[in-house]
C-alpha cells in the first residue's frame, strides 16, 4: 500500500523528512502543490489528479492539503482506499484569516524563531527542524503564499461526506487552526479515528515517530479489512 502526501501552504515536499525517515520502508509519494496557476481546491485537484496513478494508496493532506484530499476523494481514484488528515480541517481555520490574506507578510518577521516556536513548532522543536521552516518561507512567493491564504479564507463547510476510512492526527496545541475547526472535521466523515496528539501545528515534523506509528497501524487496518 503506498502513502500518498501531500504538503502544508508551503507546496513543497521538503518539511515531510522527519516523517519520510521514520516511514522508511513504508512506499511514500510526496507531492508538490502547482506554483503556476489558480490555488483554489477544485483547481489544485485537477492539477492533481492524474499524478495519483492506480496503485493501491492512502492520501495524507496535511493542513493546507486537508481540504484537497477531500476535494481528491470525493472524485473517488482507482487506488485511493482511505484519508489522512494532518493538523487539518475542511472548513477555515481561523476567523483571523479574512484579514491576514490581505496583509503583507515580511519575510524578516515571519521567520523570527521566537514566532515560529510560538505558533507552529512549539518551545522544544529541534534547531534543524526550526531552519528547514524558515527556508521553506524565505523561498515561498509572496503571491503564491497570499493566493493560498485567500483560499484558506473563503473556504466553506463542506456538504458531501467521505465514505472512505479516515484518520485524523490532531494536535492540541494547534494556534494556527480553531479547536472548532478541527472538531467539525468528523462531521464530513463517516468512518474516522482522530488521534489526539500532544503537540504544536507542525506536529509531522515534531512528533514524527508517533504520527508514524499512527499512520503505519491505519494501513494496516486498511490492508487487513
Amino acid at each position: 500500500m503506498r502513502l500518498v502526501l501531500l504538503p502544508g501552504l508551503n507546496g513543497s515536499s521538503a518539511l515531510f523528512t522527519p516523517l519520510l525517515e521514520t516511514l522508511a520502508g513504508t512506499d511514500c509519494w510526496p507531492l508538490s502543490l502547482p506554483e503556476q496557476g489558480p490555488q483554489d481546491y477544485p483547481s489544485l485537484a485537477d492539477a492533481l489528479f492524474e499524478q495519483l496513478g492506480t496503485t493501491p494508496f492512502v492520501l495524507l493532506g496535511e493542513s493546507f492539503s486537508g481540504p484537497l484530499a477531500y476535494q481528491l476523494a470525493l472524485r473517488r481514484p482507482t487506488g485511493l482506499r482511505g484519508v489522512i488528515f494532518a493538523a487539518s480541517f475542511l472548513s477555515r481555520p481561523n476567523p483571523a484569516l479574512a484579514l491576514l490574506a490581505h496583509l503583507p507578510m515580511p519575510q524578516a518577521l515571519a521567520t523570527q524563531p521566537w514566532l515560529l516556536r510560538a505558533l507552529c513548532l512549539g518551545k522544544t522543536a529541534d534547531e534543524h527542524i526550526l531552519q528547514q521552516v524558515q527556508r521553506e518561507i524565505r523561498r515561498l512567493d509572496q503571491r503564491l503564499l497570499h493566493a493560498r491564504m485567500a483560499t484558506l479564507a473563503s473556504l466553506q463547510a463542506p456538504t458531501q461526506a467521505v465514505d472512505l476510512p479516515c484518520l485524523h492526527l490532531w494536535p492540541q496545541h494547534d494556534r494556527l487552526v480553531a479547536d472548532s475547526a478541527a472538531k467539525r472535521l468528523a462531521q464530513t466523515c463517516g468512518d474516522i479515528r482522530q488521534f489526539r496528539l500532544d503537540g504544536p501545528h507542525f506536529i509531522l515534523q515534531t512528533q514524527p515517530k508517533l504520527c508514524a506509528r499512527a499512520i503505519a497501524e491505519f494501513m494496516q487496518a486498511i490492508v487487513a479489512s
